[in-house]
């Protein structure tokens, strides 16, 4: 009855509003910025379909609009600006949240909680890596631009070489070559890499913990409230806990 209610309260809020959520239903489209991939939680399959976890969020949203689904994707580190000039309506595409975005952008409520962690190549270090084994002038460390992580690793490593890459799969390919020894990035990514690639691992303590919540354009309330809304149905219906089940644990990577 409550799961029926709530997608009630977010039908009502959609009538309602005249805002960005007005706009999309009257375009009958849902633009929805990403960049190339972030598997499990959003990415293509060999078919060219985009797939994850996030996706499957986002086919809810596009049911509930009555709209079409459609993503723009864009280079991380220009995803902000495309944003901005109106390129797509939302960015949901694991982003952390950040008081430096948040100037620029404003942040529905946090839908997941994750943290930066070490992926690492085997071949190199047959025992997990610690931080003080990376922060040295001898180690190479493979990042994407613009991410967190990126920003994790300048911070905290120093006096490592640190390589930047457009796309998180460039960098965690680096590590898996052998071009590089570690990757520092999201939790979920590079526990996904590891399951991937036999000659990868990861460590188990987290270097940080973040919050991942969509963005939108600054200004519009009404439409920041409907996201909240969403995000509190997708949660307390047990529909986010399904989909964790299967993106997390169930699913195997395609090739």
């Amino acid at each position: 009855m409550k799961k029926f209610l709530v997608l009630a309260v977010l039908i009502c809020m959609t009538m309602a509003f005249g805002s960005l959520i007005d706009d999309v239903r009257q375009r009958g489209v849902l633009r929805v910025g990403q960049d190339a991939g972030y598997m499990p939680l959003y990415g293509t399959n060999p078919d060219g379909e985009r797939i994850g976890l996030e996706v499957e969020i986002l086919e809810r949203m596009a049911e509930i609009l009555g709209v079409k689904l459609e993503f723009v994707v864009v280079n991380w580190d220009g995803i902000i600006p495309a944003l901005v000039s109106n390129k797509f309506d939302i960015i949901w595409s694991a982003m952390t949240i950040t008081p430096e975005r948040a100037l620029r952008v404003n942040f529905s409520d946090p839908y997941l909680t994750v943290g930066q962690i070490i992926l690492y190549n085997t071949n190199k270090y047959t025992v997990p890596p610690t931080e003080e084994d990376l922060d040295n002038p001898d180690v190479k460390i493979a990042v994407q631009l613009g991410s967190t992580g990126a920003e994790a690793a300048t911070r905290l490593l120093s006096n490592a070489q640190i390589f930047m890459f457009e796309t998180i799969d460039e960098a965690a390919f680096q590590v898996a070559s052998g071009r590089a020894d570690a990757m520092i990035f999201d939790s979920i990514y590079a526990r996904f890499m590891a399951k991937k690639y036999d000659q990868l691992d990861v460590t188990e303590e987290l270097l940080t913990r973040e919050d991942f919540g969509v963005a939108i354009a600054k200004g519009d309330f009404e439409t920041l409230q409907w996201l909240n809304t969403f995000i509190q149905w997708v949660k307390t219906t047990g529909t986010l806990e399904e989909l964790e089940n299967y993106w997390f644990v169930e699913y195997q990577p395609e090739f």
